[in-house]
């Protein structure tokens, strides 16, 4: 008895330790693509940690039915500086490569590819495991730094 006691408070001490609560705000949205650049906000921490966090994620449908066939994927997770050196080389890349098509590098880890598509030219960025991509034109991965830049402003966060 005294053994599930100790183990059933061990475990409650342990959840409390390990537990967060988040708010995701929105910096960037690109709707009909269902792609985010989203501000991982603590609401609540139980142990004294200040960690900014920011996230590159999205909506795919695995099939044409939002309701059963949606999942979420993250292409780019990190701090405030980590986030601001890749929209950066993200934004460099696009710009050095924007009239070559097909060129491939890796931005902090992650894949990145340009392509010519119907006389279009887009950056993509692929998730961790490289099987879906999310892509944007060069106007909107400059709007998507910029929107960060103003956003990290406004809340004090040290970005550079």
């Amino acid at each position: 008895m005294k053994k599930t006691i100790l183990t059933m408070a061990m475990g409650m001490i342990s959840m409390l330790s390990f537990s967060q609560t988040y708010q995701l705000e929105t910096i960037f949205s690109d709707k009909s693509t269902e792609t985010y650049l989203s501000y991982w906000k603590v609401l609540e921490s139980s142990h004294d940690v200040e960690m900014d966090s920011f996230s590159l994620w999205g909506h795919q449908l695995f099939f044409d039915d939002w309701a059963n066939g949606a999942y979420e994927v993250e292409y780019f997770k990190g701090n405030s500086k980590e986030t601001f050196k890749f929209l950066s080389a993200i934004n460099q890349f696009t710009e050095k490569y924007k009239n070559t098509d097909k060129v491939v590098t890796q931005i902090s880890g992650v894949r990145v590819k340009t392509i010519k598509q119907l006389g279009f030219k887009y950056t993509l960025v692929y998730n961790k495991d490289n099987q879906v991509v999310c892509k944007f034109k060069e106007k909107h991965w400059l709007e998507m730094l910029s929107k960060f830049i103003l956003f990290c402003e406004k809340s004090n966060i040290i970005y550079k």
